[in-house]
């Protein structure tokens, strides 16, 4: 009797800490609606390419270099990965939200390590939340508010600044508390000056981006 009880006081816990830490707190449910791209600062900036100063620390395993996010035309961008000897870590394709891998350096070519890549890559440029329907939670003061979707048995929360429509945060949350956080900050003219990702897991992955004061030809 006493190990049941002790059993239920544990679980009791346990989900009074996940509903206590919801990221909705002290939001309130304002509507489900459709997220246009328009309703989101995009972080490729359409009219300057920009570069970034790369962090990436994969499998206990670092690499630094640059990164770069390049709009090619009006519907397809660009994102490469070189490290500080010149090499070429991998480049994907984005067009339509769509992903294609054009490269991969043949160590990372793992299809667990390729997969991880692609969605953490997706989950910063929010490819994750364009196009898609979302419950929307807005605060009392109404400067900020939620886009949360889900996705299989994981939910995406976007905290929007509302006077910028810049996404200042990303937390994604499995059963048992969050697997991955982003946060970014905007420089005046609202490029992401920097962003950091954790996630959490059987491979873990941490990516730090900080933008380099110079603008690459289109």
């Amino acid at each position: 009797m006493r190990q049941l009880l002790l059993k239920y006081f544990c679980l009791s816990s346990l989900f009074v800490t996940i509903v206590s830490c919801s990221p909705t707190q002290n939001y309130s449910l304002r509507k489900k609606g459709f997220v246009a791209e328009s309703d989101i600062h995009s972080i490729v900036n359409r009219d300057n390419s920009l570069l970034y100063k790369a962090e990436i620390t994969l499998y206990n395993r670092y690499y630094s270099g640059l990164i770069v996010l390049k709009q090619t035309d009006s519907i397809t961008s660009h994102l490469v990965f070189i490290t500080e000897l010149g090499m070429k870590m991998f480049d994907f394709e984005i067009r339509n939200n769509q992903f294609k891998l054009i490269y991969v350096f043949e160590p990372l070519n793992k299809p667990e390590v390729l997969d991880l890549l692609e969605s953490d890559m997706k989950l910063i440029l929010l490819q994750n939340l364009i196009n898609t329907e979302a419950n929307i939670f807005e605060q009392e003061n109404k400067t900020g508010y939620i886009y949360q979707t889900a996705k299989g048995n994981l939910k995406y929360y976007y905290f929007v600044n509302a006077g910028t429509k810049t996404v200042e945060k990303i937390i994604v949350r499995g059963n048992l508390g969050w697997k991955e956080k982003v946060n970014y900050l905007y420089n005046e003219n609202l490029n992401a000056k920097q962003i950091l990702l954790k996630h959490k897991g059987f491979i873990r992955l941490r990516i730090e981006l900080t933008s380099i004061d110079r603008k690459l030809q289109p």
